[in-house]
């Protein structure tokens, strides 16, 4: 089995949420990293886990993987993601680009999610606006530091903010 066919069977099984099927593709002690591979980075695990694992089901996340790429112990591919968030920010989202790696028994070592270059377009600044004049404590929790948290239950009350705010910008 390829690397790269190792990942699309990872994935599979994720999908389908077979945790122990997930788990077998895993090295111990599997790790998570964003932009680059510094630090300790996030653990790695089967099933729905880590930061996003909550606000992706929310929001009923895709993924589509294209480009696939396998040099040596990684495998790469550009991710073009879609969700309910985008679509009521009327967002067009950039690509990514998911990395990982494998020790010689083929099991993954960790994955890197980097950033690509490119535009992307949104009515973030247009929620943004609205909110810091209607609800700024809202705001302030959904988003501190500037930067969307996804974690506890900031999904189901950025719907809710992201709704009121289309229904007040005459958006639906």
């Amino acid at each position: 089995m390829s690397n790269v066919e190792r990942v699309r069977a990872y994935r599979a099984a994720h999908e389908r949420g077979d945790v122990a099927a997930e788990q077998a593709f895993l090295a111990p002690g599997a790790r998570m990293f964003y932009e680059e591979r510094k630090g300790e980075g996030e653990p790695l695990t089967a099933g729905r886990s880590g930061r996003y694992a909550h606000w992706d089901e929310f929001f009923h996340s895709t993924a589509t993987l294209t480009d696939w790429k396998e040099e040596g112990d990684t495998v790469s591919a550009t991710v073009h993601e879609i969700n309910d968030f985008y679509r009521l920010l009327d967002w067009t989202p950039k690509p990514y680009r998911m990395t990982w790696r494998f020790d010689a028994n083929g099991r993954i070592t960790d994955a890197l999610v980097q950033s690509l270059p490119g535009e992307s377009k949104s009515r973030m600044k247009e929620l943004q606006e609205w909110a810091r004049a209607n609800r700024p404590d809202e705001l302030a929790y959904l988003m501190p530091n500037g930067r969307i948290d996804p974690t506890a239950d900031r999904a189901e009350r950025f719907k809710k903010l992201l709704l009121e705010w289309r229904a007040a910008a005459g958006l639906d």
